[in-house]
């Protein structure tokens, strides 16, 4: 499985990089980055836009790729991350700024894409869904013509019928955090 982390993004509703701010004393990529490796993942890669977010990925030394073209959108940093993937294996994207995401049920979304190769697996969380979401290989090249900020949504809306989802267990899993109040309030559990 290959773990795409996107941390490319200009935080513009925090108005601070969001993504060194710290949850439980610990910046939010960081944390994102340390649960994806103790997950199942073997070919994790973070694209990212600014040099603390990838000085963080060196430290844990997994794959960094640089984002220059980020102003252009989130469907940049998906592009990055699929040409540097191994080809015979799914995609599994991250959004960095989900402090929450744990390796338990990171492990579970791989367990029903192993046993579903060519379906898209998508977490839900109370009737909730969102992010990590598993694409197979089979949708590269859809991801690939992705143009603008957008991910993988357009391709999730297409192909209702090669869904799964998949109930974590996490109420956290899939909290992220835009703006200050978003912040204010995650840092309080």
């Amino acid at each position: 499985m290959n773990g795409i982390i996107l941390a490319s993004g200009y935080s513009t509703r925090m108005g601070k990089n969001k993504l060194m701010m710290k949850i439980n004393n610990e910046e939010i990529i960081k944390h994102v980055i340390k649960e994806v490796k103790k997950s199942n993942i073997n070919n994790v890669i973070l694209v990212a836009r600014e040099k603390d977010v990838l000085d963080i990925g060196k430290d844990f030394e997994i794959k960094i790729f640089e984002n220059k073209a980020a102003h252009l959108g989130q469907s940049t940093s998906i592009k990055i991350g699929i040409r540097n993937c191994e080809n015979n294996e799914n995609y599994m994207f991250f959004c960095g700024d989900q402090p929450f995401v744990d390796f338990e049920s990171i492990n579970k979304l791989i367990e029903v894409s192993n046993k579903h190769k060519d379906n898209i697996i998508v977490p839900k969380v109370n009737g909730r869904i969102g992010s990590p979401v598993i694409f197979p290989k089979v949708y590269k090249t859809e991801l690939s013509l992705l143009t603008g900020d957008v991910g993988g949504r357009e391709i999730i809306k297409n192909n209702k019928e090669n869904i799964i989802y998949v109930e974590i267990d996490n109420l956290l899993f899939l909290e992220d955090i835009d703006t200050e109040e978003d912040y204010k309030n995650l840092s309080k559990l």
